[in-house]
């Protein structure tokens, strides 16, 4: 009987949405089985790798210096196909590596590696994802919000474009999207008010184009 075994997730408990599904490794010793989660891709590689050579690995050391090996290599290539289809945050990428299954070092180890070579920049990000919100017509409050929630206060960034959110250029896009809509005459103004700072601007910028609709009617 081989000192390891590898359980991968039964079908039916990964389709009931428990959580991200991982395998089991489970060493037999002579103290007794040990047995820890290890990320699903990881297990899948080293079941491919032992049914190609049965021989290999034999003990359960080889097997847990295999295991090191493999999750290094999957992390990478995890956080690389995620980076192929879209930015992400720091702490974005630290996030969605843990709930597939990674530790926690090889994770703080990755991200570290990739902001230093350029792969993650938190700054980069949120230029990106800022433009985009504006371009949707979202508020500086709004974004900031959501920036926040992803791990990233816009205080610390040296170059958060500051000019992107000047107090005039936020009047008149909460006024072009204010004015598409049509508000009922009663309690107009407040309407207009929870509208503007429903879409993440100031309350000072919503008492301006407030004031701006009711008076000319719009």
């Amino acid at each position: 009987m081989k000192d390891w075994e590898i359980r991968l997730p039964e079908n039916k408990r990964a389709r009931l949405g428990m959580g991200r599904p991982t395998a089991e490794l489970v060493l037999r010793q002579s103290g007794g089985d040990s047995r820890r989660r290890i990320p699903l891709a990881v297990a899948r590689r080293i079941l491919k790798r032992n049914e190609d050579d049965s021989l290999y690995p034999l003990t359960a050391e080889e097997l847990m210096a295999l295991e090191t090996k493999v999750e290094r290599v999957c992390c990478s290539q995890r956080a690389e196909d995620l980076l192929n289809r879209r930015g992400y945050s720091s702490e974005e990428m630290r996030d969605k590596l843990r709930q597939d299954g990674y530790s926690k070092e090889l994770v703080d180890e990755y991200v570290r590696r990739a902001v230093e070579v350029g792969l993650l920049d938190d700054s980069r990000y949120a230029e990106s994802f800022a433009r985009s919100k504006v371009a949707a017509g979202w508020g500086e409050r709004k974004i900031a919000l959501a920036l926040r929630g992803k791990g990233i206060d816009i205080k610390e960034l040296e170059d958060w474009p500051d000019d992107m959110f000047s107090h005039e250029d936020e009047f008149e896009r909460a006024l072009e999207l204010a004015s598409r809509k049509r508000f009922s005459e009663k309690n107009r103004f407040q309407k207009v008010m929870r509208f503007v700072c429903g879409r993440g601007f100031d309350t000072g910028v919503a008492y301006e184009v407030a004031r701006r609709v009711c008076d000319e009617g719009t």
